[in-house]
């Protein structure tokens, strides 16, 4: 008997210890998980990659509103007239696509932008048909 030695052990301190173990096996596979998903070049930005249109009614007529998003933020906001009466009858209006486009851009949202008293009605028209857009681009 003198090689014979007995280990007692608790059984409350190996439950503690397969407890503890499983939890750390979590958190640390939750940490790979998310550091390897933060580096993803789809995932970074508030909006889903694409081209978003919307209708902008003027007069008899429509012209769509386009914005593109790029790796996940605002590139370009643009307007498709399909006739040219659009541009003769409304000669503001691309001037107010120019102005909204800028601080859309700079913004990456339609909330707080500010539009010249010139072209307060085109401007309001044209932020809702962009902020339709971007409700289709939200992730």
């Amino acid at each position: 008997m003198k090689g014979t030695k007995f280990v007692v052990v608790k059984m409350r301190e190996l439950i503690k210890t397969a407890v503890f173990a499983v939890l750390g096996i979590i958190i640390l596979v939750g940490l790979v998980l998310f550091f390897l998903r933060m580096g993803g070049e789809g995932d970074s930005g508030l909006y889903k990659n694409g081209k978003y249109e919307a209708e902008l009614p003027i007069s008899n007529t429509y012209a769509a509103v386009e914005v593109t998003v790029k790796d996940g933020r605002i590139a370009d906001v643009q307007m498709q007239t399909k006739s040219e009466s659009i541009a003769v009858m409304y000669p503001l209006l691309e001037d107010a696509v120019a102005e909204v486009k800028q601080q859309v851009i700079q913004k990456q949202s339609t909330a707080d932008v500010t539009v010249s008293s010139k072209n307060t009605y085109s401007a309001q028209a044209i932020l809702q048909a962009v902020t339709t857009c971007l409700e289709k681009a939200q992730r």
